[in-house]
C-alpha cells in the first residue's frame, strides 16, 4: 500500500496483517469521519480524517521505533469515534471529553478487527486501554504519538505550520525513557507556540465552541423527536447528517446553518452550556540522556 501523507510524505506499507487490519471495515469507517466535527462545514479546510490520523499515528509510531503491538495500537485508538468526532462530547459530557473511549470494546469486538487481531496474535482486550502504551498516549501536557500527529495534521491543514516547520519538528524528536522528547530547545518552543496558537482558534476558542453548542443543540432535538438514535452516530458524518437534513426540523435547520454560515457577529451573547477541552504542551526535551520539561530549562 503506497500513501501520500500530509505529513510523513509518500509511504508504503507492505506488512501483510497491518493491510488486513487497515481494509476492516470497521477501521475504513474512519474515512467518513472529520477530525474537526462540525467545525469542518464552518472551515472546509479542516479535512482531516479519523483515518488519516490514525494511519499517521502507526506511521508515527513506526518512525519512532516502538514495537508491533504499541504500532497496532496505534492504528486502531480512535476506532470508536462516533459521527462528527468530539461533537457527542457535548451530549454526553464528561471532564476528559473521551466518550468514544467507552464505546473502545464494543468496536474491537467487532468480528473484522477481532479476526485480523486473532491472526496476529492478538486479543482486542490489549487494545482498550491506550494508556499502557507509553510512546502512543500521554497526558497533558506531554507528548505522545497521539498528540504530536494530531498538531502537526490539523496545524498543516489550518496553516498554522507549514510544511517546513513540521519536517523541522519530525527531525528534532526522539524518545528518552518511553517519552517522545525534542532534542532541540528552540525547535521544542516553535512546535509549543503553534500549539497554543491550534487551541487559541481552532480546538479551544470561542468559534469552535459556539459551533460545537450549536451542533449539539441540533443532536438533542434530533433525538427528541425521534430522527436520530444513539445507534445512528456509530455510523459516519453523512449518515447522520442526512438524518439531520431530512428531519424537516426548524431547530435543527437553524442551528445547521449558523455553522454552515458562521459569522463572528453571531457570537454577541453566547454563553457556551459545554467548553472544548483545553489542550497545552510542555514538552521534554533530551539533555544528557535525560527528559527535561521545556519549561525547567529557562
Amino acid at each position: 500500500m503506497r500513501w501520500n501523507d500530509r505529513v510523513y510524505g509518500e509511504v508504503e506499507i507492505d506488512d501483510p496483517e497491518i493491510l488486513a487490519l487497515i481494509r476492516c471495515p470497521t477501521v475504513q469507517r474512519l474515512r467518513g469521519i472529520r477530525q474537526a466535527g462540525p467545525s469542518a462545514f464552518a472551515f472546509p479546510f479542516k479535512n482531516v480524517t479519523r483515518f488519516e490520523h490514525c494511519l499517521g499515528v502507526y506511521l508515527l509510531l513506526t518512525r519512532l521505533g516502538a514495537d508491533r503491538r504499541q504500532r497496532v495500537a496505534g492504528l486502531l485508538h480512535d476506532i470508536s469515534h462516533t459521527a462528527f468526532s468530539h461533537a457527542v462530547d457535548f451530549i454526553f459530557h464528561s471532564d476528559e471529553q473521551d466518550y468514544h473511549e467507552k464505546l473502545k470494546p464494543e468496536f474491537l469486538r467487532r468480528p473484522d478487527v477481532a479476526g485480523v487481531l486473532g491472526r496476529m496474535g492478538y486479543e482486542p482486550a490489549e487494545f482498550y486501554d491506550d494508556s499502557i502504551y507509553p510512546i502512543l498516549e500521554r497526558p497533558l501536557p506531554l507528548l505522545c504519538a497521539d498528540r504530536l500527529d494530531y498538531f502537526l495534521r490539523d496545524s498543516l491543514a489550518c496553516e498554522v505550520s507549514t510544511p517546513e516547520s513540521v519536517a523541522r519538528c519530525l527531525a528534532h524528536i526522539t524518545v528518552v525513557d518511553d517519552l517522545i522528547a525534542f532534542t532541540d530547545p528552540a525547535v521544542a518552543t516553535d512546535a509549543v507556540e503553534r500549539f497554543a496558537e491550534m487551541n487559541r482558534r481552532y480546538w479551544a476558542g470561542e468559534t469552535e465552541s459556539f459551533i460545537y453548542n450549536e451542533f449539539a443543540d441540533a443532536l438533542r432535538e434530533a433525538f427528541r423527536i425521534g430522527a436520530l438514535r444513539e445507534s445512528d452516530l456509530l455510523r459516519d458524518d453523512s449518515h447522520v447528517l442526512s438524518r439531520l437534513r431530512g428531519s424537516g426540523n426548524a431547530r435543527i435547520a437553524q442551528a445547521m446553518e449558523h455553522i454552515e454560515h458562521f459569522r463572528p457577529e453571531m457570537l454577541a451573547g453566547f454563553v457556551a452550556k459545554v467548553s472544548p477541552k483545553v489542550r497545552w504542551l510542555d514538552p521534554p526535551v533530551a539533555v544528557e540522556g535525560r527528559a527535561v520539561r521545556l519549561s525547567e530549562l529557562a
